[in-house]
């Protein structure tokens, strides 16, 4: 089983409900072992509500085109809509591959290691805190860039007991 990192959030609807059950339904096709702190953050990319964020690491035997087809089913069961791909919007649930050990993808669907992952604190922040926790890096280096309004609101242990994990 490999290691895989999914960041998760959302700024839709009741968020942090959106936010827990999601992280379940990841849970029950892929062991959840750590769970990141949320962080509340700004919209990226576009004007709206502040989101909730946090990454999840998991273990996977399978590829991640069959994980990313459970990511997909995961956040529309939580009502997130399929639209066209014009820039970035408002969601209820959303969950991306971050890193998948061993494993390098680049195709029209999906690449790993995400290829803006670098550029988003809500992302570098969790990672770096699960790092600093112990957690395998798979050789990344989550830099923060501080360009960006971002507030820890659960800490990671009280949200692993929230999931039912801890």
């Amino acid at each position: 089983m490999r290691v895989v990192y999914i960041a998760v959030g959302g700024n839709e609807g009741e968020r942090f409900q959106n936010l827990v059950r999601g992280i379940n339904l990841i849970g029950l096709r892929y062991p959840v072992e750590a769970v990141s702190s949320v962080y509340l953050t700004e919209a990226w990319g576009f004007e709206g509500r502040d989101f909730l964020n946090a990454v999840l690491l998991v273990r996977s035997s399978e590829n991640p085109f069959a994980m990313l087809h459970y990511l997909k089913h995961v956040e529309r069961r939580l009502g997130r809509k399929t639209l066209p791909r014009k820039g970035y919007s408002p969601r209820p649930f959303d969950a991306d591959i971050l890193l998948y050990e061993g494993l390098r993808v680049r195709s029209p669907e999906l690449t790993v290691p995400h290829p803006k992952m670098h550029l988003r604190d809500f992302v570098n922040v969790p990672l770096k805190e699960l790092f600093e926790a112990g957690y395998p890096t798979l050789g990344y280096s989550p830099n923060t860039r501080g360009d960006m309004r971002i507030v820890r609101v659960i800490e990671r242990e009280a949200l692993f007991k929230m999931v039912g994990r801890g």
